[in-house]
């Protein structure tokens, strides 16, 4: 019974961060760039995303370059929704 109660727990704090990272995403991401944001924009063939790393990288840079506030752990959200939506890299 306790491993089912924290199975439930883990797998819903999992989709409320999936859910979080794809909020943040979409009010301060999809607002700064030009072109539309569908599957087509993150999984292009000549991506700059060729591993997990630089996934991090990229949301930290452009968190910082433009002041989204965001703390360590919703740079993380972020990189973990889009990583699961789009990429599926290894960590």
């Amino acid at each position: 019974m306790k491993i089912l109660l924290i199975t439930i727990t883990l797998l819903s704090t999992l989709a409320f961060a999936n859910e979080e990272g794809k909020e943040l995403h979409n009010e301060s991401c999809v607002a700064c760039h030009m072109v539309q944001h569908d599957d087509d924009f993150y999984t292009r063939k000549n991506s700059k995303m060729k591993n997990h790393f630089g996934l991090r990288a990229q949301v930290s840079a452009c968190a910082q370059n433009f002041s989204t506030g965001w703390f360590p752990d919703e740079e993380k959200t972020v990189v973990d929704y889009l990583n699961k939506k789009y990429y599926q890299f290894k960590r």
